[in-house]
């Protein structure tokens, strides 16, 4: 490019993520607001308000500026609550709102605390009839048994004691793996490595570039063992490395006190280093919470 950075692939990549990518994508920073002199609100700016400039009588609410008390009720859940709700989602749902298949009348009886959770029992398969195939990445509590040395020796392994640790909270790493790479942020990720060089001018040498995970020796030897093996009786997909990087430390859960958890989390080498590390894109997984053991 014009840069003088080029790639060899080991094989022609079925696409390439780079080419949708804008710089939305790689940055979080947003036009500055402008600083006015304008007193400061004491309400909230989506509160009902009376509205003087039109003809109500004074026990009538007004939904200014908004054309009525539906699209009023959607801005106000967007901009109050929550400020993990964004745009993208808002529109999401207006989306399904306007569709066919949103029927005021199937919310008469809806519960929303029955409805999680029959969706929770779903991701258990516990208990449901057999209906069609979901990601099953719900979270799972067990109890680890772990054998205490003792010293001594024992006759077989039943002789040992045992210490049972109850509250590991965990998840599948294959059932995630199905869920991240059949969401729609899968569509960055890189699922052909390469080998990336810089030659600044013609007559230089090549420097070969060590930046993500995707173009390191190790990446593509991968790929091209997993390309050697023996195919699946019938199976015409490609085949590609998910390159799985953990993560574990214990984290404070507030300022003051000693309430902290021990989590296990995961993130995929196939995506760029450069949208992992923002926060709005989710690229960190959790997998699984291990308890603390009282000392005894």
């Amino acid at each position: 490019n014009a840069f003088g950075m080029y790639r060899e692939y080991p094989l022609i990549p079925t696409h390439n993520p780079d080419d949708l990518l804008t710089l939305d994508n790689l940055s979080d920073i947003t036009a500055p607001q402008v600083v006015t002199d304008a007193p400061v609100q004491t309400n909230s700016r989506l509160s009902v308000i009376i509205d003087d400039r039109q003809t109500h009588s004074a026990n009538t609410p007004s939904y200014f500026p908004f054309a009525n008390s539906t699209i009023f009720g959607l801005m106000n859940w967007m901009w109050s609550g929550s400020a993990m709700k964004s745009i993208g989602e808002m529109i999401k749902l207006i989306n399904f709102l306007k569709s066919d298949d949103f029927k005021k009348e199937d919310l008469i009886d809806f519960d929303i605390r029955k409805e999680t959770a029959k969706f929770d029992a779903s991701l258990e398969d516990t208990g449901l009839k057999k209906g069609p195939a979901v990601v099953k990445d719900g979270w799972r509590e067990v109890e680890v048994d772990i054998q205490v040395p003792t010293g001594q020796a024992h006759a077989s392994d039943s002789d040992i004691p045992v210490f049972s640790v109850p509250g590991l909270h965990h998840r599948s790493i294959v059932e995630v793996l199905k869920a991240v790479l059949t969401d729609s942020a899968s569509r960055y990720f890189h699922y052909t490595p390469f080998k990336q060089f810089w030659k600044p001018t013609p007559e230089s040498e090549p420097q070969r570039v060590h930046d993500e995970i995707y173009s390191s020796d190790a990446m593509v030897e991968a790929h091209e063992a997993i390309q050697n093996l023996p195919p699946e009786p019938g199976c015409q997909l490609e085949r590609v490395v998910a390159a799985l990087m953990f993560w574990s430390d214990s984290t404070h859960l507030a300022s003051f006190g000693n309430a902290s958890l021990w989590p296990i989390y995961l993130f995929f080498g196939n995506q760029s280093k450069w949208l992992r590390g923002k926060p709005q894109t989710g690229s960190c997984h959790h997998l699984a919470y291990i308890p603390k053991v009282s000392s005894i």
